[in-house]
């Protein structure tokens, strides 16, 4: 009889095997990475144009220019505004596009220094007092305008990809609310952008107010580190321009420039939590919320379960004094006190006699017995019996005499006394 021959094995599926799968999955997962859209994020980083800031979007590429040409680079992170002790005609301002609102009295402040013989130098990018008080404003704008004398030859290799796509500095251009000052200076220039038929636009100007200088810029991209570190677009040249601009013009070189921390958010400035709490105790609404929000937490408090419960005080019992004094008198009469005993009712009735004069109660207990002996004969026995009974032990048989001599004692002393 023979053996029944093994059924095959069946071959797998050629979809399902992994030298098949991995590469098809593998070349699924490449294919959607490269079709699937990503949004333009464009510029990253802190956007504040602050010279503390070394990052793409700062104003840090400015400040240490300034420095390596001779300039005293100063940062105001604690004051937003000109400190009146300093000398005039001195001192070059920065500000450069505030992140924080700029008080009426600050801009007054700013102002006043200028006329005093200051120079500002003020980046725009959205309404402050500055701005208003000078009448400036920005208007469609176009491309950065390179002067002939600034094309150097700039060899300088980057490859990091630029700020605009074309390769060209694109700038909002400067707008004169009230009429443009007839002593202007245009710093930098802007060409229509193509397709644009407006005419050539000022990105920078600057005019004189008092005895000092004002440079005006509507873009805070003109000063940005990622524009001024490309030396093909000129943006550096323009900017050191306009620091020897402002650096002339007065009685002396104002050689020190201040840059406006204070109004970017550095040193102390207003918080959210300092701002609540001055509504809340400063204006009368606050207040009565804050009276509204303790009264809540009073209720809480006391309704709410507590931890801990509460322990009652401990009581101590006491005896009663009447059973005292029947306590005492069995204690004394078991263990044959009588001395005592009589001591301490001859104390009673000196108390009751004497009522607690200090005179009396510096008298011994012999003179006490002897002076009422004196002052009644007829007591002269019950005083010989209470003095034996002070002395030697009574016998119970003669103890209750002994009572009756300290009643008849304390009744004469109470009608000699009344």
């Amino acid at each position: 009889m023979s053996e029944p021959s093994p059924a095959p094995v069946r071959r797998r599926d050629w979809w399902t095997q992994p030298s098949v799968v991995l590469p098809v999955v593998g070349a699924f997962v490449v294919l959607l990475a490269l079709l699937t859209p990503q949004p333009a994020l464009g510029r990253f980083g802190d956007p504040r144009l602050s010279s503390h800031l070394a990052g793409s979007l700062g104003a840090r590429a400015l400040a240490e220019t300034a420095e390596r040409l001779g300039f005293h680079v100063e940062r105001s992170d604690s004051v937003g505004a000109p400190a009146t002790s300093a000398p005039p005609g001195r001192t070059i301002h920065a500000v450069l596009a505030p992140t924080m609102p700029m008080t009426a009295a600050e801009a007054h402040a700013y102002l006043d220094a200028v006329r005093g013989g200051d120079a500002l130098l003020l980046v725009f990018d959205q309404r402050n007092a500055l701005s208003d008080s000078l009448g400036l404003w920005r208007t469609e704008g176009g491309t950065l305008y390179r002067m002939p004398d600034d094309s150097t030859d700039c060899r300088r290799r980057d490859l990091t990809p630029p700020l605009w796509a074309d390769g060209r500095v694109h700038l909002y251009g400067l707008r004169w609310i009230r009429g443009a000052p007839s002593d202007r200076v245009i710093l930098a220039a802007l060409k229509p952008d193509p397709g644009r038929t407006t005419a050539p636009s000022e990105a920078a100007a600057g005019f004189t107010l008092g005895r000092g200088r004002v440079v005006a810029i509507p873009d805070p991209d003109f000063l940005r580190n990622d524009v001024i570190r490309r030396c093909e677009w000129g943006a550096d040249v323009l900017a050191v321009r306009m620091l020897e601009w402002l650096r002339a013009g007065g009685d002396v070189p104002r050689s020190t420039l201040v840059f406006d921390e204070y109004h970017h958010g550095f040193g102390r400035a207003s918080s959210a939590l300092g701002t609540a709490a001055g509504f809340l105790v400063a204006h009368p609404v606050g207040r009565s919320l804050l009276l509204l929000a303790v009264a809540g937490l009073v209720l809480l408090f006391a309704a709410a379960p507590r931890a801990l419960p509460p322990v009652d005080a401990e009581r101590v019992e006491r005896r009663d004094p009447l059973e005292q004094v029947d306590a005492l008198a069995h204690a004394y009469e078991q263990v044959g006190a009588t001395r005592t005993m009589v001591a301490r009712l001859l104390r009673g009735v000196r108390a009751r006699a004497e009522r607690g004069s200090p005179a009396a109660r510096q008298r011994g207990d012999d003179a006490f017995l002897a002076a009422a002996a004196a002052d009644d004969p007829a007591l002269r026995d019950d005083v010989a019996r209470i003095r034996h009974a002070l002395r030697e032990p009574v016998s119970s048989r003669d103890l209750p005499e002994v009572g009756a001599a300290l009643r008849r004692l304390e009744a004469s002393l109470m009608t000699t006394r009344a």
